[in-house]
């Protein structure tokens, strides 16, 4: 049996820039929508390729919140509620989590994702006593989001094997 380790988080999160918050039935359009080639690439098992995928992702995006984690999924957005992307978070340890962020292509390049990081870290050291590091695993090719998470306060320590497919271990200590 595989143990769970809890995430409970605040349903919204702010720097008055970008929020995140719940993802809504309502955003499985706009999720569709925004993704392009390099987010599915760049992330495990696929991304959704209908609308009836959009929704059922969402409606697991809403069960893990439910249930208090072991992941959660926030929908990254504008003050506006405009959705431009997402930032999850899994706790595979007690004192550890790992993170992964994305921007529709519209919305890159504005700071955006590394905003996501900071309050996703801030979030989980405020709320998670046993938390004592966040850890992102990126490609090394994949420039952007380097750039992203050294921008969030992430240093590379080494590399990581996932589903044989080898990437920079980048972490930040809380």
């Amino acid at each position: 049996m595989t143990i769970q380790h809890p995430i409970r988080l605040p349903t919204c999160l702010t720097d008055a820039v970008i929020q995140l918050d719940q993802h809504r039935l309502a955003d499985a359009a706009g999720d569709l929508g925004g993704e392009d080639d390099e987010i599915r690439r760049r992330f495990d098992g696929g991304r959704p390729h209908s609308l009836d995928e959009a929704e059922d992702a969402i409606r697991r995006y809403m069960r893990r919140w439910a249930a208090g984690g072991p992941e959660i999924t926030y929908a990254l957005r504008l003050p506006d509620k405009t959705l431009i992307g997402g930032a999850e978070i899994r706790r595979p340890e007690p004192a550890l989590a790992n993170v992964g962020y994305w921007v529709f292509p519209d919305h890159r390049n504005r700071g955006y994702a590394s905003r996501a990081l900071i309050l996703l870290c801030q979030a989980a050291r405020d709320n998670i006593s046993e938390l004592r590091q966040v850890s992102a695993h990126v490609e090394a090719d994949n420039l952007a989001s380097l750039r992203t998470a050294e921008q969030a306060g992430f240093k590379p320590i080494g590399k990581v094997m996932e589903n044989g497919v080898e990437r920079l271990r980048l972490v930040r200590d809380l």
